[in-house]
């Protein structure tokens, strides 16, 4: 070969390297620029997950948020991480320490957007439910009991396991409330229950529900022995979860006031009593009746009663006192 013919074979190598250079430094660019484009999404790693496969795969674990391609996502989810556990077995555990060592190794500094639970619970077959799934379902079969309380209701402070197994995917969840619900705790069983209909299983869980009703309130200070009449009150609503069914409704009476009460508080029904329709000195009539007898003699009342209540009075001419029930504002029956 000539000196010529090296010369030119040496300038055709020379400008390969320089393209090639030139590719691999705008390969470089094109992926960090997409890497500062793409920094907005996160893998995050679920609590609890079944897998269907010997492997237990990214996808079967992991859920993909952001701004991440399609394919990349395809990609990610076929990553194979550990061997899946024997069916039919209890679910297994990973804690996160493990976890995050285990995707470091297959995602390398990916890692970074991974977003890990404390644990992980993985099953081969069957399903889960989170605990958002059992939410809605509890609230699904508890709405119509708390709309036929009334009033304005809200469910929180939910008692729920964190997920939950079922063995086979044909297997359902049951909602079974052991008593009437009301505002304040409740407490319900969760039963999972089998294609032909045998319970498998049985859990415990509660809820807080909050209901708001109007109540009778105090326009003024109510003072003791006051009548309560409608001027003197208005209805606003109140939680009834801290109240129970302590407040009153509003009905009967006539009512007095036994314990004051301010403006604006809910009037209890411990603090009113039946206002007097006999009062101490009133004359009124005892009735007495027997098997084969009635008798009637003026009597003095010696106390204030409302109808219905106990009261003591004395005869007006043997001076006897008796004890007798308040049939009306003229009358007091005695047996």
């Amino acid at each position: 070969m000539t000196l010529a013919e090296r010369y030119i074979n040496l300038c055709r190598v020379s400008v390969m390297i320089l393209v090639i250079a030139a590719i691999t430094a705008l390969v470089v660019v094109s992926a960090d620029a997409a890497t500062k484009q793409n920094s907005d999404w996160r893998i995050v790693i679920k609590s609890a997950a079944t897998v269907d496969g010997p492997r237990v795969l990214l996808g079967d674990i992991a859920e993909f948020y952001g701004d991440l391609a399609a394919n990349t996502k395809r990609d990610l989810s076929d990553v194979e991480l550990w061997n899946a556990p024997a069916a039919g077995r209890k679910p297994v555990r990973v804690n996160s320490k493990k976890l995050k060592v285990i995707l470091k190794h297959y995602l390398g500094d990916m890692i970074s957007h991974c977003v890990l639970p404390p644990t992980l619970t993985v099953q081969s077959g069957g399903r889960v439910m989170n605990e958002e799934q059992l939410k809605r379902v509890v609230v699904k079969v508890l709405t119509p009991h708390a709309v036929a309380m009334g009033g304005d209701y809200k469910f929180r402070n939910f008692k729920l396991p964190d997920h939950l197994f079922y063995a086979d995917s044909m297997d359902s969840l049951k909602i079974k409330i052991t008593r009437t619900i009301v505002p304040g705790n409740n407490s319900f069983k969760m039963e999972i229950v089998s294609v032909d209909g045998r319970v498998l299983r049985a859990i415990s869980g509660g809820v807080f529900v909050d209901l708001w009703k109007p109540v009778p309130c105090p326009v003024r200070p109510l003072n003791r022995k006051e009548v309560i009449t409608p001027d003197l009150i208005t209805w606003k609503n109140k939680n009834m979860a801290h109240m129970g069914n302590r407040a009153w409704d509003g009905k009967g009476g006539p009512w007095r006031i036994k314990i004051p009460v301010g403006t604006g508080q809910p009037i209890m029904k411990s603090s009113i009593e039946p206002a007097p329709v006999i009062s101490k000195g009133d004359r009124v009539s005892l009735v007495f009746k027997g098997k084969h007898i009635r008798l009637t003699v003026p009597v003095e009342a010696l106390e204030d009663a409302g109808v219905g209540q106990s009261i003591t009075v004395r005869n007006l001419q043997s001076k006897r006192k008796v004890v007798g029930k308040v049939v009306n504002a003229q009358t007091v029956s005695v047996r």
